[in-house]
């Protein structure tokens, strides 16, 4: 009974803590990837509050619409490289162990007769906001 809720407990909370920690690797990859520009001449004059570029405001936000549109036609069309890109997060090493250490904890209990589903369950939910807490201080 305690070794099922162990066993669950620690699936699950060596799953989300390489969840979070291989999401983290691939956000800062890509942050270092970007340019920023410096837009701030832009949004001054969007948040202009004498409205002294209504004109201009009129035109840039046809302009926003039009680079919103564009931006989702490109999207749609950038399927395939975006699930690519996102592959490293989904297939890390960090994720594929923990899973594995699943499986095979369900089995080796199935296995030796010593599953019990209810202490299982409540692991496997006991795991998850503990894992959060850890990744959470160890690299949040």
């Amino acid at each position: 009974m305690i070794a099922s809720f162990v066993v669950a407990m620690l699936s699950s909370m060596l799953i989300v803590t390489g969840s979070l920690y291989s999401y983290r690797n691939m956000i800062q990859r890509r942050v270092e990837d970007v340019d920023i520009e410096d837009n701030k001449d832009i949004i001054d004059m969007m948040d202009d509050p004498y409205d002294l570029y209504e004109q201009e405001r009129t035109e840039e936000v046809t302009d926003i619409k039009q680079m919103i549109k564009e931006e989702k036609a490109r999207q749609k069309g950038n399927v395939i490289k975006n699930t690519a890109q996102n592959a490293s997060a989904w297939v890390s090493v960090y994720r594929l162990i923990p899973y594995a250490f699943l499986v095979l904890g369900f089995i080796a209990l199935q296995n030796n007769h010593t599953l019990t589903v209810l202490p299982y369950l409540v692991g496997l939910a006991a795991g998850i906001p503990v894992g959060y807490r850890i990744a959470k201080k160890l690299f949040i």
